[in-house]
C-alpha cells in the first residue's frame, strides 16, 4: 500500500522544519546565483556605504556627495511644511480650520428623529396660530374667580384673543350658570387693556350670550342669542302652554245639568268645563240640558279672572227635536260678572233638550 496507512509524519522522517512549499530547481538556483544585476559586488557595497558619511572626505565635492543621503533623509523627515504649501494649493480654499464630526457622529445625528422634524410637522407648525388662545395644557386661557368682575377680568388680560371659564358667580356675569367662551379685541392699549371687541359666552344649559366693548362708550350689555335649539325649546314650551290647559267644571244653576246621550258610552265628552291659556283666552265647552231659558237667568257663573272685559253674545247649536229635523240655534250671553245665560232658543217644541257650548274670549 502506497497511501501511508500508518500515518507517518514529516517529523518522524526528520523533516519537521521543512515547509510544504514548492522548491526551486537546481537550474533556477544557478541562474539566480549568477545574476549580476540583482546582486552587488563587495566593491559596490563598500563604495555605497562610504557615501553615507563624511568621514574621509577629501574635498567639498566629495563632502557634498557623501552628505546627500543624510540631507535627503533629513528633508524627508521634516514634517513642518518646509515649502509653505497652502490649503488653496491643495484645492481646499473653502474649508475652514474646524474640528470635523466623525462619520459615526454624523450618522447618529441624521437618524435622530427627536432633533429633526418631518415635512408634515413643518407644515403643521408653520400653519399654526402664533398667539395662544388656551393655556399650555389646552385649557382655557383665563379663569374668572367668583370675586372678580367678569368684564374687567377679560379686558385686563393683556391679550387680544383668548378663552375663559366662569362659575356664574362673578359680578357682571352673563349667566348664573357655569359659563365658557372666548373674547376678541382689535388691540391692547399701553395699560394692557383690550380696546374694541366682543365676548361670546355659553352656559352649560346651551344659552348663548354676547357683549360688545366700545372703548369710547363702554360695554353694550349682555344680549341673549336665540339659537335654533333655544327657539325650538321656546316654541315647544309655548305650544305646550297653549295646549296643556287646566280644565275646571262650573256649578250649574237653575235646573241646568250636563247633557247625556243614551247612544254614547262616554258621557264625559258632554260635561261643561272651562280653561284659560297663557294668552288669557278663556275656552268654554260642553253641553247642557233641562234648565231655565231666559234673560237674566244664568246657567252657571265663571269665576274672577275668567270673565270678559265687556259682555259678549254667542249663537250655538240647539236640539232639532220636534222641529221636523230642521237645524235649531240658541243665543247665549256672557256678562262682565261671569254669568253665562241662555237667553232664547229657536226650538219652540223642545228648547232645552240640548244646548251646545263651544266659545272663547279674552279675559280681563
Amino acid at each position: 500500500r502506497r497511501d501511508n496507512p500508518n500515518q507517518v509524519t514529516k517529523a518522524q522522517v526528520g523533516l519537521g522544519n521543512v515547509d510544504n512549499v514548492q522548491q526551486a530547481t537546481k537550474t533556477e538556483f544557478n541562474a539566480h546565483n549568477t545574476d549580476s544585476i540583482r546582486h552587488i559586488t563587495v566593491t559596490e557595497r563598500s563604495n555605497w556605504n562610504a557615501k553615507e558619511t563624511t568621514t574621509g572626505a577629501q574635498n567639498k565635492a566629495d563632502t557634498a556627495e557623501k552628505n546627500a543621503k543624510t540631507y535627503t533623509d533629513q528633508h524627508i523627515n521634516d514634517k513642518s511644511n518646509p515649502h509653505g504649501v497652502t490649503k488653496d494649493q491643495v484645492g481646499l480654499s473653502k474649508v475652514t480650520n474646524d474640528k470635523q464630526a466623525t462619520k459615526t457622529e454624523f450618522d447618529d445625528h441624521v437618524k435622530d428623529t427627536t432633533a429633526h422634524i418631518t415635512a408634515s410637522e413643518r407644515t403643521k407648525w408653520n400653519e399654526a396660530q402664533l398667539s395662544k388662545i388656551t393655556n399650555d395644557g389646552g385649557g382655557v386661557l383665563i379663569s374668572i374667580a367668583d370675586t372678580d368682575d367678569f368684564l374687567s377680568k377679560i379686558v385686563e388680560t393683556g391679550k387680544t384673543f383668548g378663552t375663559f371659564y366662569s362659575t356664574g358667580k362673578p359680578t357682571n356675569a352673563p349667566s348664573t350658570l357655569s359659563t365658557r367662551g372666548f373674547f376678541h379685541f382689535t388691540s391692547v392699549d399701553s395699560n394692557g387693556k383690550g380696546t374694541f371687541g366682543y365676548v361670546v359666552a355659553i352656559d352649560y344649559k346651551n344659552n348663548v350670550f354676547t357683549n360688545y366693548l366700545d372703548l369710547n362708550q363702554g360695554w353694550a350689555g349682555w344680549a341673549k342669542v336665540s339659537t335654533e335649539a333655544y327657539a325650538k325649546s321656546y316654541a315647544d314650551n309655548l305650544e305646550k302652554k297653549l295646549t296643556d290647559l287646566t280644565w275646571f267644571s262650573p256649578v250649574l244653576q237653575n235646573n241646568w245639568v250636563n247633557y247625556t246621550d243614551v247612544n254614547e258610552t262616554d258621557q264625559t265628552k258632554f260635561k261643561v268645563r272651562y280653561a284659560k291659556d297663557i294668552t288669557g283666552t278663556v275656552f268654554v265647552e260642553g253641553a247642557i240640558a233641562k234648565g231655565t231659558i231666559g234673560f237674566g237667568v244664568p246657567a252657571f257663573v265663571l269665576p274672577v279672572g275668567y270673565r270678559p272685559a265687556r259682555a259678549i253674545q254667542w249663537v250655538g247649536v240647539a236640539s232639532q227635536g220636534g222641529m221636523s229635523g230642521i237645524p235649531q240655534t240658541h243665543r247665549l250671553l256672557v256678562n262682565t260678572a261671569g254669568e253665562v245665560i241662555i237667553e232664547n232658543c229657536t226650538n219652540t217644541a223642545k228648547p232645552n233638550v240640548f244646548i251646545s257650548l263651544g266659545f272663547s274670549f279674552k279675559a280681563v
